[in-house]
């Protein structure tokens, strides 16, 4: 949630913001298996960053850093995109 916003997740989800903002600054609230499916169906590229913590650029499962670390290294020519 450090790199997506609760606004940002909260309109691509249908799930409230407030919702989102207890799950990314409170531990001891889990994430819900329905937060997990509204995040997936919302961003797909992130997937397997979700489930599993890894990424796979070549599949298209990248993460919210990966993908903003890319997006910079795109004006050297070093980026993937």
């Amino acid at each position: 949630m450090r790199h997506l916003t609760p606004s940002l997740v909260a309109k691509s989800t249908g799930i409230d913001k407030a919702r989102w903002g207890t799950v990314a600054h409170n531990q001891k609230v889990k994430v819900r298996l329905e937060d997990l499916d509204a995040l997936i169906e919302a961003f797909p590229e992130y997937e397997l960053w979700l489930w599993k913590g890894e990424v796979d650029p070549s599949q298209g499962q990248v993460s919210p850093a990966y993908a903003e670390a890319d997006l910079k290294l795109e004006g050297q020519e070093a980026g993937s995109r």
